[in-house]
């Protein structure tokens, strides 16, 4: 597998206090990661030590296979803690300060506002956005030098329930069609779980574990949720009836449904499309995927 950053014992120290403790993490090229963690645990520390604006105080790390290379974050993008917008500029006033203060190259602003939802904000002042178009234009500004590799800490939070699903869709869409590996640190597991193709769990500076979407889904056990768009439900629940008849389907919804067996969901997807049923979503069930991660957290014990 092919990896876009990874990191060899990457330690860092303030006075006697550890906040990174020899954590080792692969984030594979094209994927969205999910660094997950209680606040304070070291998630922003170890993303400020990669976008190198903090200094490890051991170990090493690559990114596109080059040890801490000034010149490869020319193909990184990233957004940390609040935007630095300009909030007596439009959104695109802003755009062309930033291309000029980095000395980007021309790209096509209009088409990036496009890219982040913002292609109808006109002239309006940055002051008077809302925090979820502040958001999107702080990604807007780390878009301008067309990365590889996009680091957002915190993205969707404050957001309201709109932004949040916004906020997914642009970064779904960006990793899909522009092939942008994403690395996002959260704490809203629900949330997380609808983006992330991998995950790295951190607690108190350590490394806790790393796996994949794939183990996520075999470990949590209760089940499986899916959703279709409405008109497909009543085929969905007859087709899930003829493919597993000894599952029990519960409608939650009009347009979702739960699966009470663990099965896999890759394949239950794939027969559900080769029968033209349009799925919008499928996972395990969130309150499964919320324990995983809390025992996880707790070393394994149940809480």
């Amino acid at each position: 597998m092919e990896y876009i950053l990874q990191t060899d014992n990457l330690s860092k120290v303030y006075g006697t206090k550890t906040v990174l403790n020899h954590v080792n993490i692969h984030v594979p090229k094209k994927s969205i990661y999910g660094l997950v963690g209680k606040n304070g645990a070291g998630k922003t520390t170890l993303m400020r030590i990669i976008c190198g604006l903090t200094q490890q105080s051991d170990g090493s790390y690559t990114l596109l296979g080059k040890s801490n290379d000034a010149a490869v974050r020319n193909h990184m993008g990233m957004l940390i803690e609040k935007p630095g917008i300009h909030e007596h500029m439009t959104a695109l006033e802003n755009l062309r300060y930033f291309s000029l203060l980095f000395g980007l190259q021309s790209r096509d602003h209009r088409k990036i506002l496009e890219m982040v939802g913002l292609q109808n904000a006109g002239k309006k002042k940055a002051r008077q956005f809302s925090l979820g178009m502040k958001q999107r234009l702080g990604i807007a500004i780390s878009l301008l030098g067309n990365p590889n590799f996009l680091i957002l800490d915190e993205p969707i939070n404050g957001l309201d329930p709109e932004g949040v699903y916004e906020m997914r869709k642009m970064l779904e869409t960006l990793n899909r069609e522009q092939g942008t590996t994403i690395m996002i640190a959260s704490h809203i597991l629900s949330e997380l779980h609808k983006l992330a193709t991998d995950y790295a769990i951190i607690d108190g500076g350590c490394l806790i574990d790393e796996f994949s979407k794939e183990t996520l889904e075999r470990a949590c056990s209760s089940g499986v949720q899916i959703m279709v768009e409405p008109e497909y439900l009543e085929n969905a629940k007859t087709l899930i009836a003829s493919r597993y008849p000894d599952v029990r389907c519960e409608v939650l919804s009009n347009q979702s449904l739960h699966l009470y067996e663990k099965i896999n969901p890759a394949d239950l997807n794939q027969y559900l499309v080769e029968n033209k049923v349009r799925v919008c979503g499928l996972g395990a069930n969130n309150e499964d995927i919320e324990r995983f991660f809390v025992e996880k957290l707790s070393g394994g014990r149940a809480v």
